[in-house]
């Protein structure tokens, strides 16, 4: 078979069913659906990851070999291709193993995009915050409107009973990550932006970094085209500039093409508002999950279907179905009167919404139990942290969760807990997860709300104190 050096410009795989494609990083959110979606349209998969995960369980239960760790003798002489995520680094002995053979290499997002390509309508979904929930969102509108699209997502949706789907339609739905610039290998008909802020400062050391990148992404849209974006983003004006394809708007302000008024919640954890098209109400958007970030995103969401052919009636319908994704405030359990929430926010903007939405929805007291992400992240935005957790009573400040960095050595959730205590009453530092478990069991009492929250391993906690406490 063999990749040609062309194949991204012509937009063509070139593979042929039963080729074998190796996944570095297999395990990874965009990577392990990609494999599924590769492995259930007719190709050999294997991969490597660094640790057994959820992620590379399922895959191993579709049989698909993982193997764990990274070592060059995994790559095996009959593997046509070979398929990594930026996360794994450029000195992966497999990666490196790789382009000693000469063998086809594709970071994720270039051969997501030439599978986008393919399809003929990709649907991708960028953005700071919310692009996980949107993406659930109009593959949800889309599968129950009859559309059978394909989706990669970087979250597990109930409906999907996972990550992706493997649709027979040219829908292609596709998450679409600004992290190192990987959503540029994109190929989407429609692009959706639900925000733009900065962050990934390891990869962007300025807003206007981001920005730019952003504004490189909405130019791939063609013409015929659409890009769907937040009215009130402050960037917005700057964004739509370089767009070539007509403009969707959604938000809050009567300029908007797709908006809510009169919001209010909906018990136990649930919103609502007013819908209007164009000026013209179409009908109450009633949410099961909270927050008028979801609000945002529902909109986001229909103002996309909409556009290929499901009808708004049909999308209020199927709206009331969606009960978010995992890790997306994420109710665990309730056991001695404590309610568990988890939820992935790691930016203070994500932060400062969930918190805000838990505030208006519950009487109890509230305990965030927040694990940063990043040394880089950490530091760069170390003011932002610091103001973004008001609406918590109680905050408990974990460990940076290293990922894919290395400690500097100039940075700790200690130095955070001192910043973050100039605008709280009442922030400690608890640091290892097996302590902080402990000291919720001590401290806790009835009507408390615990939120666990971050983008590591944070949410074991909340599984381990309501295993302790039963």
């Amino acid at each position: 078979m063999k990749l040609t050096k062309d194949w991204l410009k012509k937009g063509r795989i070139g593979l042929k069913p039963g080729d074998h494609l190796y996944f570095i990083g297999i395990g990874g959110a965009r990577l392990s659906a990609l494999a599924k979606i590769l492995q259930e349209s007719g190709y050999k998969v294997s991969g490597s990851d660094r640790i057994r995960s959820r992620n590379t369980i399922e895959l191993e239960e579709k049989g698909i070999k993982i193997y764990y760790g990274h070592n060059d003798e995994y790559l095996k002489e009959d593997v046509d291709v070979v398929v990594y995520t930026n996360a794994v680094g450029e000195q992966n002995p497999e990666l490196l193993k790789a382009r000693e053979k000469q063998l086809p290499i594709y970071e994720g997002a270039q051969l997501l995009g030439a599978l986008m390509k393919e399809k003929g309508m990709g649907i991708a979904v960028a953005g700071t915050h919310g692009k996980t929930t949107t993406t659930a969102m109009i593959s949800l509108l889309l599968i129950k409107g009859g559309k059978d699209p394909t989706v990669e997502v970087g979250g597990e949706m109930k409906e999907l009973l996972g990550n992706h789907r493997t649709g027979k339609s040219p829908y292609f739905v596709v998450e679409a990550c600004e992290f190192r610039r990987s959503f540029l290998y994109l190929s989407p008909k429609i692009a959706v932006i639900t925000n733009v802020d900065w962050d990934h400062p390891d990869c962007f050391p300025t807003s206007d970094d981001v920005v730019r990148t952003f504004k490189e992404f909405i130019s791939l849209v063609p013409p015929e085209g659409r890009l769907v974006i937040w009215q009130e983003d402050p960037h917005y004006q700057e964004l739509v500039s370089v767009s070539k394809a007509p403009v969707l708007t959604f938000g809050w302000s009567k300029e908007a093409d797709w908006r809510c008024t009169e919001i209010d919640t909906v018990l136990p954890m649930g919103i609502k508002g007013k819908l209007y098209r164009n000026g013209k109400y179409v009908g109450e958007l009633i949410l099961k999950v909270p927050g008028k970030h979801n609000l945002l995103n529902a909109l986001a969401a229909m103002a996309t279907v909409s556009e290929l052919g499901v009808p708004v009636e049909e999308c209020l319908d199927y709206l009331l179905e969606f009960t978010g994704v995992r890790r997306r405030f994420e109710v665990k359990g309730q056991v001695g009167g404590v309610l568990v929430v988890d939820d992935y926010a790691h930016h203070p903007v994500a932060i400062r919404n969930t918190l805000a939405t838990v505030k208006n929805q519950y009487a109890g007291r509230v305990w965030c139990v927040f694990q940063p992400h990043l040394y880089t992240r950490t530091r760069h935005l170390l003011s932002e942290f610091s103001q973004a957790f008001n609406d918590a009573d109680v905050l408990i400040l974990a460990d940076i969760y290293a990922a894919r960095e290395k400690n500097p050595g100039d940075i700790s959730s200690q130095t955070l807990a001192n910043e973050t205590k100039k605008y709280h009453q009442d922030v400690r530092y608890v640091g290892d997860l097996d302590r902080i478990k402990d000291y919720l069991l001590k401290e806790t009492r009835p009507g408390d709300l615990v939120m666990t929250m971050g983008a590591g391993d944070i949410f074991k906690v909340g599984e381990e104190f309501l295993q302790a406490k039963k």
